[in-house]
């Protein structure tokens, strides 16, 4: 996913700017592990494992939409 892309998909998630967003980002633009991510970033595994799946959740549902 392009930085682009991720940025259009946070938009349409509603993501909040911050340390959640930012482990997403460097999860699905950069292809970090979630635990790297997290540690980068400052905040719990967890939380950003969250994150992570609220993104991939929104992104399947782009693609059911796409087609």
């Amino acid at each position: 996913m392009t930085d682009a892309q991720f940025a259009a998909l946070a938009q349409l998630l509603r993501l909040r700017p911050g340390p959640a967003q930012d482990a997403a980002r460097l999860v699905m633009v950069q292809g970090l592990p979630t635990a790297d991510a997290a540690r980068q970033v400052g905040m719990d595994y967890r939380a950003a494992s969250y994150s992570v799946k609220r993104v991939l959740a929104g992104l399947e549902l782009v693609n059911v939409v796409a087609g």
